[in-house]
Formats: C-alpha cells, structure tokens, sequence
C-alpha cells in the first residue's frame, strides 16, 4: 500500500487525562481493573474477548483492536487526511467502538 505506515497514526499517544489511549481502554472495557501506585498502567484485571470468547487477565497479552483497522483506513481515504486527523483516528475514546479491548 503506497503510504501506509502504522506509525502515521501515532496509536496510544497520550490523553488529556495523561494515560495514554491504550491504557484508558484497557480501564475502560476491563473487569476489576487496578492500576499500578502512581500509574496509569494496569496492574491487573481481566478482558473479554468478543473475537473467540475467552477472558484474559496477563495485562501484557490483553489486545486492542481498531474496529477500522488502519489499513483498511488508509485505502478508504484516510492516505488523504493531515497528520491530525490520522492521530485523532487513531487515538479516538469518543466512539467506544472504535477501539476494543
């Protein structure tokens, strides 16, 4: 795909509320979710996955997806936005179905 590169889209860059995009879904859509002291990382907590139907609770092996995957973004017009826009995609907590953990 001419263009295309994951990093355009500047994925778990940091929120207003200092945590970055991941880490705020994984807060989100978790059960029983605890952070770390002092941290936005979680420490642990559990995620279900819709995809194949099975709960994780290693913080390191829970998943995000991008209900658009980027590449498909990218070919359905987004090789045409500005910086921003491809940050703000990538990055969007406004539409919780957007990113899913």
């Amino acid at each position: 795909m001419d263009g295309y590169a994951r990093d355009k889209f500047d994925i778990w860059a940091s929120q207003p509320d200092g945590c970055t995009t991941r880490q705020d879904v994984l807060a989100r859509d978790g059960k029983n979710v605890e952070d770390k002291p002092d941290s936005c990382q979680p420490a642990s907590g559990s995620w279900y996955s819709v995809y194949d139907d099975t709960t994780v609770t290693d913080v390191a092996k829970a998943t995000i997806d991008h209900m658009v995957p980027l590449p498909e973004a990218w070919r359905s017009g987004a090789d045409t936005w500005t910086a921003d826009q491809h940050k703000a995609f990538g990055n969007d907590l406004k539409d919780p179905q957007l990113l899913i953990a």
